[in-house]
């Protein structure tokens, strides 16, 4: 386990465009006062502070209004952060939880009624689930309609997403299925894509700069946004990545972030079903309602 602390999120947000009204922002973390939410020994880095309301305040600029929390796996299984900020927000927010194969049908359901609306599958970092995990967290999590959400490299292990075709759930790749060798050929990402188009997985547009040369992050992950675009453009949802954890320089802008959105997906049609209605099926938010 490193100790060492990664780059804090960059507070200037300004974008040029502002998101269509009712977007849901599909991956975010929060990182609160460590005192109050310590995190786990058992971990792969140690972030910098990043709490809920640096958080809104961002979604509020770039105009997100709802938005999913993903359980980071610095906080291992404790999900204290988790409940807490969803009991804040419940009408903004759903979430993503880590669940250990002991977890119990009692805790799930407590879970979901918090707003918990999948697990995630973390084998990239420390703290999370092994892949091996994953068959009996689908049968606990299937009966509350659940899916579950791999961080995995798709480069490294193509098999993935067949292997994952069987769970009986529905499951989601975070960060373009994050492939070490950022190539739309590669195996594993064609892999991925057959997946989509076959209406078995989603993708998150997500974290494009763990994908590619983060210096020129918006023009190289375009060919992967096309393919993907080219699978099936209701099994695709956006997020931030925000704060951006345990990520290499330069520390990327949200509001570029925001308005990279306007460049892959260049109609209103592609952003109101990307943005706003994907991820209401998803993760089982309400039809927005302009106030």
């Amino acid at each position: 386990m490193s100790s060492a602390e990664y780059l804090p999120f960059d507070p200037r947000v300004e974008p040029k465009n502002r998101l269509p009204a009712g977007t849901v922002d599909c991956h975010f973390h929060v990182f609160e006062d460590p005192a109050i939410y310590p995190y786990t020994a058992n971990r792969s880095y140690t972030p910098t502070l990043a709490p809920w309301e640096a958080f809104q305040r961002m979604n509020d600029v770039i105009g997100a209004d709802r938005a999913v929390l993903v359980h980071p796996s610095v906080y291992g299984y404790d999900h204290s952060t988790l409940y807490d900020t969803l009991a804040a927000h419940p009408d903004r927010l759903r979430a993503v939880g880590v669940l250990s194969t002991d977890t119990t049908e009692a805790e799930i359901e407590r879970l979901h009624r918090a707003g918990t609306r999948g697990a995630r599958v973390n084998i990239l970092f420390a703290g999370g689930n092994q892949l091996a995990d994953a068959e009996a967290l689908a049968k606990k999590i299937k009966p509350f309609g659940w899916h579950i959400q791999f961080l995995v490299d798709v480069s490294t292990q193509p098999e993935i997403p067949a292997w994952s075709s069987k769970l009986g759930v529905p499951v989601v790749f975070d960060h373009f299925g994050h492939p070490s060798k950022p190539d739309i050929q590669d195996a594993g990402f064609r892999n991925m894509c057959a997946l989509v188009k076959e209406g078995g997985a989603w993708v998150k547009l997500s974290g494009a700069y763990r994908v590619v040369d983060p210096i020129n992050k918006w023009s190289a992950i375009k060919p992967f946004v096309d393919a993907l675009l080219n699978t099936r453009t209701d099994r695709l949802v956006w997020g931030t990545d925000w704060p951006h954890p345990n990520i290499p320089a330069p520390m990327p802008n949200d509001g570029d972030i925001a308005d990279a959105v306007f460049d892959w997906l260049p109609t209103e049609a592609l952003r109101q079903q990307i943005l706003v209605r994907n991820p209401e099926v998803l993760y089982d938010f309400p039809a927005f309602v302009k106030r």
